[in-house]
């Protein structure tokens, strides 16, 4: 089989979990890696056994090789690198968040249908075996009709410097906020017909902690509770007229058990004995949307993406928060218009 060549643009935390995961998959290859700083690609290259390093992002778009790119900078670069990356006509792979709002993220996408080239975001919970037993569990109705979910997610992480950082948009809601409030639409179906929520910011103005209530149009309720300060017990409680279904790790799920009316155990459900970190299916879903000719997953759609963004900016306006960069009115602002 040949392999399917990644080149990654950043050289970061984030990149070397996707170089552990891609030499462990068979049918792929990490093939070229690029950083701002041509050392750093080096040691990284050197590091994880790669073949091309380069010390510009764009000498790396024009790898005639690389048939997608996967982009593990921070997150205000997100948009602008996915651009370039269509531009110079690769499918796209983006950490989460895709973009710091919903209008940067828009333009990116824009540019992928207008193209017909892949671009997904790289939101790894969405694509794993265990999420999708999830979606199979509500579908068939395996607890009734869904009444009320509640998702927490923290970790002690204080010590980031870029999550401090409004210029590097930074907060618990973009890093952490997305897992338990994806799955939470997930399993809903739909976005908040209204919510109510609470902020504890940093002096540097960025979220830390947030409690976050939910109702959807269908009369059923949602909380989610984020925290960057301290570590939660990173679990969803799904509620449903016949039972309830727990879930053990938000953002990496390690168990699923679903129990009946009078609390027995009707299921449980542990990852795939193969399963390696858990990154590896987002580049399968890529992978296979490519050679489909689509321009985005299945198990996360742009809509999907747009949506989340979306909803996160309402909050962020709701609690006066905005980040000092490109198409990010300040909530004072944004009250004018």
């Amino acid at each position: 089989m040949i392999d399917f060549k990644i080149g990654i643009l950043g050289a970061g935390h984030i990149a070397g979990k996707i170089a552990e995961t891609i030499a462990k998959l068979d049918g792929f290859q990490v093939a070229a890696i690029a950083s701002r700083d041509k050392k750093r690609a080096e040691d990284f290259a050197a590091k994880y056994e790669i073949e091309k390093a380069y010390g510009d992002y764009d000498e790396l778009l024009a790898d005639p090789e690389i048939e997608l790119v996967y982009i593990a900078t921070f997150h205000p670069t997100h948009a602008n690198l996915a651009i370039r990356t269509l531009e110079a006509g690769k499918p796209v792979l983006v950490e989460k968040p895709i973009s710091y709002n919903a209008k940067t993220a828009e333009t990116v996408m824009g540019i992928a249908r207008e193209k017909k080239l892949f671009c997904g975001e790289a939101l790894w919970t969405r694509f794993m075996p265990m999420t999708l037993h999830l979606r199979e569990l509500i579908a068939a109705k395996a607890i009734g009709d869904v009444r009320f979910v509640h998702a927490t997610l923290g970790y002690k992480l204080i010590e980031k410097e870029r999550l401090l950082r409004p210029e590097a948009a930074g907060g618990a809601l973009l890093d952490l906020g997305i897992y338990p409030l994806s799955m939470i639409f997930m399993v809903m179906g739909s976005l908040p017909a209204a919510c109510a929520s609470s902020v504890n910011r940093l002096s540097s103005n960025v979220d830390a902690i947030e409690t976050i209530n939910m109702n959807f149009p269908q009369g059923q309720m949602a909380s989610a509770f984020v925290s960057m300060l301290y570590e939660l017990d990173n679990r969803a409680i799904i509620y449903g007229t016949r039972g309830r279904i727990e879930v053990e790790g938000v953002n990496l799920p390690t168990r699923i058990r679903v129990y009946g009316e009078n609390g027995e155990i009707l299921e449980e459900t542990t990852p795939p004995e193969k399963q390696t970190t858990g990154y590896e299916y987002e580049f399968l879903a890529a992978r296979n949307a490519i050679i489909m000719g689509k321009v985005e997953c299945n198990e996360l759609t742009h809509v999907e993406s747009r949506d989340m963004l979306r909803f996160m900016d309402t909050l962020r306006k709701t609690w006066k928060i905005s980040f000092p960069l490109p198409e990010e009115a300040a909530p004072e602002e944004t009250e004018k218009k």
